[in-house]
């Protein structure tokens, strides 16, 4: 079910649109042979009225009666008229029939020899009733007329049947296009609930941290944003919004630095400062997990993968590494071949901490490698302005980067690798204690002075 929610959109409805379109176009195609098959049972009962009418003047030929209608020259013409409305009613489907346009053609002209020779018995036998005439031919030609008959019913129900065997198709498909509608409007409504649940749940929690007036507010906001912009798949505006965001910080970090005009203290003199009132260093404690953890829960899911990483205490800001690895990471984002994953792993030492983003099957390019090198003869103009950010960001946190093409044994390039150096947590010293001999009495009476 997870994974029929992570359809986009775009799919589902055109999902829905075959849908419909298979099921509105079987339903059209079961009317058309549905209208097909009213016409040729019409048409079969249409034969068969014909034919009764041809038994009737066979039946009083037989039985010798002179002054039946049945042997009246008009009512033997309306036969044969009945059997040239039926020729022409067959016209539409003598591709249906097959031969039995041949054979209700052979009837009609079987008819009219039949109709002939009624004509010639009935003459002699209406000047003399008594007359013994021939009936043997007549009956011969009645039994070929009753042969073609049946067959030409035999072959209006084939077709008959094929036509019915269509529809079932038809209803078949018409029940796939139908389930398969309301299956795709089902996940499309899913994901609105989702999506609403989703949004339910991001506004909660800026409300919580609006009512616990919490002093990280600009991270807490960024993050809040960046997660509803991805959700909603905007993935190119949440870059966008990260690059402003960090410009915007940058800029205040700049206006809020004391300028150079209002100190005209030498080096040595704010040396002296420093060493005088001892002022120690700020240093921070982020978490190389915590940082991975948020990352992971904004970047997709299927694009990075952690290799044996071990957590370690980074002497860096959270706020501002975090941004370095989600900017790498959108650096190397758009080059994953066949959508290979961005390896993540790193290296502790005693005083460093190595973090690698691996990306096999691509490569930086030579302006690339030189611009990060710091080679001045490259100029920022013809590089990425995102990649170009990228590297002030790495310089404002104090760490250290070093990008290069990975190459096998054999020379052969297998990806392109991004190296962050970063400072560790150094471990505290411990106190020293003073050491002092004697018994518990003496010691308890300089404890109490």
């Amino acid at each position: 079910m997870k994974k029929l929610l992570t359809f986009s959109s775009s799919k589902i409805y055109l999902i829905c649109g075959l849908s419909l379109m298979m099921t509105l176009g079987a339903f059209w195609h079961h009317q058309s042979n549905q209208m097909q098959l009213d016409r040729m049972n019409v048409l079969n009962q249409g034969v068969g009225t014909c034919f009764n009418r041809l038994s009737q003047t066979f039946t009083a030929m037989m039985i010798k009666d002179i002054q039946s209608p049945y042997l009246n020259r008009d009512f033997m013409a309306l036969s044969d008229e009945c059997l040239n409305e039926t020729i022409k009613g067959i016209n539409p489907f003598k591709k249906n029939v097959e031969k039995g346009y041949e054979t209700l053609n052979q009837l009609i002209s079987e008819v009219h020899w039949f109709h002939e020779k009624v004509l010639k018995i009935h003459g002699p036998l209406i000047s003399n009733p008594k007359a013994i005439v021939p009936f043997a031919s007549l009956q011969e030609r009645f039994g070929k007329m009753e042969n073609y008959k049946l067959d030409l019913v035999d072959q209006i129900d084939s077709a008959n049947a094929q036509l019915r065997k269509i529809q079932i198709n038809d209803e078949y498909l018409m029940g796939a296009g139908l389930v398969l509608f309301v299956i795709a409007l089902t996940i499309l409504s899913l994901q609105d609930f989702n999506r609403g649940q989703i949004h339910r749940e991001i506004e909660k929690e800026a409300m919580n941290f609006l009512k616990s007036g919490t002093n990280n507010v600009g991270a807490i906001i960024e993050k809040l944003v960046e997660r509803s912009l991805l959700m909603n798949g905007l993935t190119v505006t949440n870059q966008i919004f990260r690059d402003y965001n960090a410009s915007v910080q940058d800029q205040k970090m700049m206006n809020s630095a004391p300028s150079p005009s209002t100190h005209h203290v030498s080096q040595a003199e704010a040396l002296e400062e420093i060493e005088e009132d001892d002022i120690p260093t700020q240093e921070f404690k982020t978490s190389l997990k915590e940082v991975l953890v948020s990352i992971q829960n904004v970047q997709p899911k299927d694009s990075i993968h952690m290799s044996e990483v071990r957590d370690v205490l980074m002497n860096v800001p959270f706020e501002s590494f975090e941004q370095v690895m989600n900017s790498a990471i959108n650096q190397l984002a758009p080059r994953r071949p066949n959508n290979k994953k961005i390896m993540v792993s790193n290296q502790i030492h005693s005083e460093k901490v190595v973090l690698n983003l691996f990306l096999a099957g691509s490569t930086f390019t030579a302006t690339e490698l030189d611009y990060a090198q710091g080679n001045k003869a490259v100029a920022a103009d013809s590089i990425d302005m995102n990649f170009v950010i990228l590297k002030e960001m790495v310089g404002e946190t104090g760490a250290q980067w070093h990008l290069e093409n990975k190459v096998d044994r054999n020379g052969i390039i297998t990806g392109m690798n991004m190296r962050f150096t970063v400072d560790r947590v150094t471990k505290e010293k411990p106190r020293l204690v003073s050491v002092t001999k004697g018994k518990k009495k003496d010691l308890a009476k300089e404890l109490m002075n």
